[in-house]
């Protein structure tokens, strides 16, 4: 486990000032919807964090900077990033997935778009263009698609062999496995199988413990990591709630490589978030109770 799963744990604890832009099609209501409910399945207990999160203490660099000095991407990403229009970024990112997922989901339907700052604050699309991380969510409570990009050095970090092993051993990867692109892109697949835990938040379920689950309280996810560069990374996650507590047998629509078509998409970047001023991220949102102004107005 990452901190992604943290981060999306502790948005649920963070205020929202404006809802997600959702694309032309769904309703507001249940653009909503799926968003709460690919919160509820990929949001994770800090135990499962705690666990595993020593594999990565040795900083590890999957690509030769020297090579690629600007940004420690491949150059078909690099291109991608000249032309990178934060506004156009939802249709673009619908128009990727898609062509991959509705050649195995037809009935995929219209997505929910979000950014969102460093402090995993939902932002306004006049902030877009600031925004720490992007992502689209498709599908229903029972089924879901996540797609996420976002710049987090400390997830990009560390030996991912490492990461494997760790979480594998300590029964909360199902599944663990690490790959590498001919551009030099790392990716790593993983199966995860998870339980409701205090309202909205998800608990890690450790491979031995799957018998223990009632099976309507039981779900997996198969997420799919791409480290692009020392800081880009993109997510791609398929979770169901499960019918059999065999793994196994989970009814999945999308292969590992299906996920990572998606997650080593070179369109599929952002740029680095701009800097900020006086301490403050420049895409930070102000804090309702917080005694520090960043300058920037949520209204």
């Amino acid at each position: 486990m990452s901190q992604h799963e943290l981060t999306t744990l502790l948005r649920e604890h963070v205020g929202r000032d404006e809802p997600s832009a959702p694309l032309p099609g769904p309703t507001l209501r249940a653009g909503r919807r799926r968003l709460r409910t690919r919160r509820l399945v990929e949001a994770t207990a800090v135990v499962a964090v705690v666990a595993i999160a020593g594999a990565g203490l040795a900083t590890w660099t999957h690509r030769d900077p020297a090579q690629h000095p600007d940004t420690g991407m491949d150059p078909a990403s690099e291109q991608a990033l000249e032309h990178y229009d934060a506004h156009q970024m939802p249709a673009l990112m619908d128009e990727r997935v898609r062509g991959v997922l509705e050649a195995t989901v037809p009935d995929l339907g219209e997505p929910t778009f979000a950014a969102y700052d460093d402090q995993t604050t939902r932002l306004p699309e006049r902030f877009w263009d600031k925004a720490s991380s992007l992502e689209v969510t498709y599908g229903t409570p029972e089924h879901d698609y996540t797609v996420s990009i976002s710049h987090a050095r400390s997830e990009a970090e560390g030996d991912p062999d490492a990461f494997c092993s760790s979480g594998l051993a300590g029964g909360y990867y199902l599944e663990c496995t690490v790959s590498r692109t001919d551009d030099g892109d790392v990716v790593i697949s993983t199966l995860m199988a998870t339980k409701p835990m205090m309202g909205r938040m998800q608990m890690a379920v450790q491979k031995q413990d799957l018998d223990t689950i009632a099976i309507g309280r039981l779900r997996f996810s198969r997420t799919v990591k791409v480290i692009k560069s020392e800081t880009l990374i993109t997510y791609v996650t398929e979770r169901l709630k499960a019918t059999d507590r065999d793994p196994g047998a989970a009814a999945f629509t999308t292969s590992y490589a299906e996920l990572a078509s998606i997650g080593t998409d070179p369109q599929l970047v952002m740029p680095v978030p701009p800097p900020g001023e006086n301490g403050c991220p420049a895409w930070s949102m102000p804090r309702r109770y917080s005694t520090v102004s960043c300058g920037v107005s949520g209204s």
